[in-house]
């Protein structure tokens, strides 16, 4: 019986944390183009990423390139100041026992951030993030008023 009772308690507490599930993120299905700038080192050239957030999993050539598989984002809106602003960390571990932290922003179309690389607890390498929404759908244009017919003029006689 006490096996049975707890079985079904499983079983019930699996099927409730599978139905829910994770909330779309309002940045989600969103490409970036960006330029992470090193940070404290000398002669280091900026490099250009790309990155995309799709269903909270974050993705960027970057972490990818640097040993990185794509990880779970997580996300605040603050819609304090009328527009609303997203601020979004990431935390990722490679084969090699680095970790990537992002902490970055997205205000309008723009995102700005921080991406640290850190090796056994020690931080190898800072950069700076600034870069832009690249997939924005633009809006697409207003149809043209039909010009107004001319209305007849009752004054004039044949």
């Amino acid at each position: 019986m006490k096996k049975t009772l707890i079985l079904a308690l499983a079983l019930f507490a699996g099927v409730a944390g599978f139905a829910q599930a994770k909330k779309k993120s309002p940045i989600d299905g969103r490409i970036y183009s960006m330029t992470l700038t090193p940070q404290g080192e000398k002669k280091a050239e900026p490099t250009k990423d790309e990155a995309s957030l799709a269903t909270n999993k974050f993705k960027s050539t970057f972490l990818l390139q640097a040993g990185f598989q794509p990880t779970d984002y997580e996300y605040e809106i603050d819609s304090t100041s009328g527009t609303p602003v997203i601020h979004f960390t990431v935390e990722a571990k490679n084969e090699n026992q680095e970790r990537f932290s992002w902490d970055a922003t997205v205000d309008g179309d723009a995102i700005t951030g921080t991406a640290i690389i850190r090796r056994k607890g020690k931080i190898e390498h800072t950069y700076a993030i600034t870069g832009t929404w690249k997939n924005k759908k633009k809006p697409k244009p207003q149809a043209k008023p039909a010009p107004k017919a001319a209305a007849a003029d009752s004054t004039k006689t044949n």
